[in-house]
């Protein structure tokens, strides 16, 4: 006759569970600590994407897509924007736009065409965990970062410089770097 196993009590099953999450955990570590996307990770040198001119953050009014098609020809897009635009999928949940601009004039231009706020938004938080409107962060730069032009014709920023903004942005993450790369 086969024999019965015995129920795990609580204190087992538990027990059980941190063992595991604790394994989890430990594989995680070594596969991101001990990659080559690890080491290229470290040699990044972050770049602030709020601190390259002066930012001006403004929300949205109208459709995230028709701001992006009214900023075509002004603007290059950064962080998550380009992500979306390069790939088709971005890291930060917040839907809001990242963009370098010449001079503030393209965000008056926006206001009147009625797809932003003309106040400024106090919230300026660049990565914020709680969920928002959708807001335009504009960096007025002096002149544009390099940038690719995609097939839509948007452009965004190198990869490199989206690199260095993503780290800059949320810090040295694997999983995210993983995705700009």
């Amino acid at each position: 006759m086969a024999e019965r196993r015995r129920a795990l009590s609580a204190e087992e099953r538990l027990a059980r569970l941190r063992r595991e999450r604790s394994r989890l955990r430990r594989e995680r570590l070594q596969r991101e600590v001990g990659g080559n996307r690890f080491r290229r990770l470290l040699r990044v040198i972050p770049l602030l994407f709020e601190r390259q001119g002066t930012l001006l953050v403004r929300r949205l009014r109208g459709e995230r897509a028709a701001v992006i098609d009214a900023l075509r020809d002004d603007a290059v897009f950064a962080l998550d924007t380009a992500l979306r635009l390069s790939r088709g999928h971005g890291f930060l949940a917040g839907g809001d736009l990242h963009a370098y601009v010449t001079h503030a004039g393209v965000l008056d231009r926006l206001q009147r065409l009625d797809l932003i706020e003309a106040a400024p938004c106090a919230d300026t938080v660049l990565v914020r965990p709680w969920a928002g409107r959708p807001r335009l962060f504009a960096a007025v730069v002096r002149s544009l970062p390099p940038s690719v032009q995609l097939p839509s014709g948007h452009r965004v920023v190198e990869a490199e410089r989206l690199r260095r903004e993503l780290v800059g942005a949320v810090g040295a993450r694997p999983d995210l770097f993983a995705l700009a790369e």
